[in-house]
């Protein structure tokens, strides 16, 4: 019997899911898979992860098989409920809190229904344009978030959006605009609200339609 690793993403790439039939992926193949995220304030919140430990996507975002992978669940994804936004809380070192509690890289995909710009906007941080393929070069060795917004059509193209390189680690950024935007500010940590039931219904989804 396989033994549980600390990592959870490892665990569920090597078929051991500590959340059942929530962790087993939608959408996978050799390098790459799709689940559904626990903490999920929305249904059809999900993750795009890389098999291979890693601290960030920031060196995945130009491979090809990345592209082929995310564009082939992101059509199917806006089909089942809407317009999505991306976006990637980018750590650079194992137990930062940037990770979010997760040295794993993984992307976000959620259907928002709206734009976090404003969020962005008001925050205080300095955003650039940026591609994800060019991360790597722009952060460099750095921590970053980056947002991006798939509206005009649900591909994946190596899209425009905004990269804001981190002077010191900033927890689950993202997840407080969405809380905040959707009236639920506390709500923002998945550890104390991890919303199974939400996590569950986008699997039983997913799972279906992607299998």
């Amino acid at each position: 019997m396989k033994a549980f690793r600390t990592c959870r993403f490892c665990n569920i790439s090597n078929g051991m899911y500590q959340y059942g039939q929530i962790d087993e992926p939608f959408s996978d193949n050799e390098d790459f898979m799709a689940v559904a995220s626990i903490g999920a304030l929305i249904e059809g919140w999900s993750l795009i992860i890389p098999k291979e430990h890693q601290l960030s996507m920031r060196n995945v975002y130009g491979l090809t098989g990345f592209s082929e992978f995310v564009g082939s669940v992101i059509p199917r994804l806006a089909r089942q409920y809407g317009t999505l936004i991306a976006f990637e809380h980018g750590s650079a070192k194992e137990g930062s809190i940037t990770a979010c509690g997760t040295d794993h890289a993984h992307l976000h995909l959620v259907p928002l229904g709206g734009s976090l710009l404003s969020g962005l906007e008001e925050s205080g941080l300095q955003w650039t344009h940026c591609r994800p393929s060019e991360i790597a070069f722009r952060a460099g060795v750095h921590e970053y978030l980056f947002y991006c917004e798939l509206r005009s059509k649900p591909v994946w193209q190596d899209p425009v959006g905004y990269l804001h390189v981190l002077e010191s680690p900033i927890s689950q950024f993202f997840r407080h605009l969405i809380a905040r935007r959707l009236g639920q500010p506390e709500a923002f940590d998945y550890r104390r609200f991890p919303h199974l039931a939400m996590a569950e219904a986008t699997r039983a989804v997913l799972g279906g339609s992607l299998a």
